[in-house]
């Protein structure tokens, strides 16, 4: 169409395109706006013929094309079914089974052509046969064949979805399909007022974390939900907060931590004047032995001592020492809290490292080790790690420098190799593991953020190159321990660390000898494993009377790599929508504006991409109250379709984006 005033024939309409054929006889299409002329020709002028796209040479031709691909498709879901039996949700498995097909089988060209004339199956996958019947009738191409797909219709999709996500998450808001889930604190036990408006603005579902805490401590945080439900029963309604319980599953966690390196900081509190305000009480030790458990809450950190010719202290004593800057401080021992362990004083800030003396009277002890309570050590690019499997390994370690450490699942090194990466505190230190030895692994750190970071006692340890699941299911010990507790407590149970739909069996099994179940069960995907096998755990789910799936970005970031997040990310949320699964998007959501009480740019993006999730995850900070108020309202303004896409002005009124022909004047 390169004449200055080509002519071409109007073959149908479609979707305000005008589909055309010229000399060549090539099919194309045509935005339908400012075309002129009457009858069956039309003149185009060549300024728009720019925007003129190919299509396939006739209509009958993509008719044939994609009916073959329908034909494929449907013997191949046909073949899968008898794979797949299922007692119910027939639908939802060829659905799923459909749009797996789809994805690794349809031709780059045919979707192409598909979309260059309006039709995109990308989104469509809760319908997708029924999708895909729509356009070949439209395209007036029969397709014969024995198969027995079970196909829907978007509304039939739309409801049974609805229904699901409420058999799972409880009623939605009238205001908002999407709920909010927010992971408690223990400190919240202790204030009320918090939890009163977290539901008052908008807090649909409570999360407790079984990794962290005690029984006593969940069901102290259940009691004080339930207690301000009933204080504000007018206001919500009758509205009831449904309680999440993750098991903690096989998580990799630092548990004894001591630095051979110094020297650390004791830091005692100032006021304004530099005078030392709250002296800092910490504890020394004459045993290698761990101290006694538990601790006195109020001690900050402890020594280990050795003492020159059998020499001890005793309640009142004072030990003098010099720091490594020269300073002269002392210690004051205030009460014996075991055989060989003492409670002590220390009333200004010190730098103390190994080897330091300490003095009392004519006896000298010498200082071994210092460890923060809880334990703590700073790490920057080029640390040394070095992670003993048992603690008889940890306490004769003789290293010169570096972190020392324990972890709580020593089986799960069994797999690691050298070159193996290593990440602590949710990837914020990444690591490498240099040699492997008969009772520990050495590593170093490899990248820190441009800032030296701590390592704590239950710091998160993540090895994605190890094979992990080889090694370790993902229901513990613990977990086992903890099941009967969920099923009495808990509204909904996550099973971390999935990996495979066995784990999903037994994890039912085991709530069915407790009498639950029925309990709605969420598979936590943060695994490469359950990526591997993501279908079969949905099929798997789709046995369960309620059944959901948790993106847990965090994890999973590190397991498979940030640079393929996204598109994870985007093949869960699509294949959860072809079987009418129910998600919960999660990890990081309105972090900032949790932490620190403002939220960034890309925190708001984040929020409406997870809105195609089904329930949104918040995590704790100061800030918490404000984020769900700030999630709830992006969530209902979202919601309200019917209003013209607008923005405020700032004197209130509403400025209409689409009004593209106001006058300047």
């Amino acid at each position: 169409m390169r004449d200055e005033n080509c002519r071409a024939k109007i073959i149908y309409r479609k979707n305000g395109f005008l589909f055309l054929s010229h000399s060549t006889g090539e099919w194309r299409r045509f935005f339908s706006v400012l075309i002129w002329g009457g009858g069956e020709y039309i003149k185009v002028k060549p300024h728009f013929s720019q925007g003129l796209v190919p299509l396939m040479h006739d209509k009958r031709d993509l008719g044939a094309r994609l009916a073959a691909f329908y034909r494929g498709m449907a013997e191949w879901v046909g073949q899968k079914q008898k794979y797949f039996p299922l007692p119910s949700h027939e639908e939802s498995r060829d659905q799923l089974l459909a749009c797996l097909y789809m994805r690794e089988h349809m031709p780059s060209d045919l979707r192409e052509a598909m979309e260059d004339a309006g039709w995109r199956l990308e989104g469509q996958e809760a319908h997708l046969i029924d999708a895909i019947e729509q356009v070949l009738a439209y395209l007036r191409t029969r397709v014969d064949g024995g198969w027995e797909l079970r196909k829907m219709t978007r509304k039939e999709a739309k409801q049974l979805l609805h229904k699901r996500a409420e058999a799972v998450f409880g009623s939605p808001s009238s205001v908002r399909p999407t709920r909010i889930m927010v992971t408690m604190d223990e400190a919240w036990v202790d204030e009320p007022g918090l939890i009163e408006r977290l539901l008052l603005y908008g807090m649909d579902i409570a999360r407790i974390n079984c990794a962290y805490g005690s029984p006593e401590t969940w069901e102290a945080l259940v009691a004080i939900i339930r207690q301000a439900e009933k204080q504000l029963e007018q206001q919500l309604q009758g509205r009831r907060c449904r309680i999440y319980m993750d098991l903690p599953g096989p998580k990799i966690r630092v548990d004894r931590l001591a630095v051979n390196a110094g020297p650390m900081k004791l830091s005692v509190k100032k006021n304004l004047y530099g005078e030392p305000m709250e002296p800092l009480f910490g504890l020394i030790s004459f045993s290698s032995s761990p101290p006694p458990s538990p601790l006195p809450r109020d001690v900050s950190f402890l020594w280990q001592l050795t003492a020159e010719d059998g020499a001890t202290v005793e309640e009142g004593d004072e030990l003098l020492f010099t720091d490594v800057r020269g300073k002269k401080r002392k210690l004051r021992v205030t009460e014996q809290i075991a055989p060989s362990c003492f409670k002590v004083l220390l009333s200004r800030t010190a730098y103390v490292q190994k080897g330091m003396k300490l003095r009392r009277g004519s006896a000298s002890f010498t200082l071994c080790s210092v460890l923060f309570i809880p334990m703590k050590a700073f790490v920057t690019v080029g640390t040394p790690l070095y992670i003993y499997f048992d603690d008889a390994a940890f306490a004769q370690a003789q290293n010169g420098c570096g972190v020392k450490m324990t972890t709580t699942l020593a089986k799960a090194w069994r797999n690691v190799r050298a070159g193996d990466r290593l990440y602590l505190n949710d990837g914020q230190i990444a690591a490498r593991v240099v040699k492997v030895h008969e009772r520990h692994v050495e590593a170093k750190v490899v990248a820190d953020g441009g800032k030296r970071k701590a390592i704590k006692q239950g710091t998160g340890i993540h090895l994605p190159d190890s094979f992990l699941h080889l090694t370790v299911p993902p229901l513990t010990d613990r977990d086992l321990e903890w099941i009967p507790f969920i099923a009495r407590w808990a509204d909904i149970v996550g099973l971390s660390f999935v990996q495979a739909p066995h784990d999903l069996r037994k994890l039912y099994h085991l709530l069915a000898e407790q009498g639950a179940g029925s309990l709605p069960v969420i598979a936590k995907i943060e695994t490469r494993a359950a990526l591997h096998n993501f279908v079969r755990i949905l099929l798997e789910g789709l046995k369960f009377p309620a059944f959901g799936v948790m993106i847990a970005r965090g994890d999973l970031a590190l397991e498979i790599g940030f640079e393929h997040l996204a598109a994870a990310q985007n093949d869960v949320l699509a294949l959860c929508r072809a079987a009418h699964t129910p998600v919960i998007w999660a990890t990081q959501v309105l972090e900032q504006m949790a932490k620190k009480g403002i939220p960034s740019r890309a925190e708001i993006s984040d929020v409406f991409l997870g809105k195609q999730a089904q329930c949104i995850m918040l995590n704790k900070g100061r800030h918490i109250a404000e984020a769900v108020r700030l999630l709830s309202s992006l969530l209902e303004k979202e919601e309200r379709q019917s209003e013209p896409l607008a923005m405020p002005k700032t004197d209130g009124e509403r400025m209409n984006l689409l009004n593209l022909w106001e006058d300047e004047g």
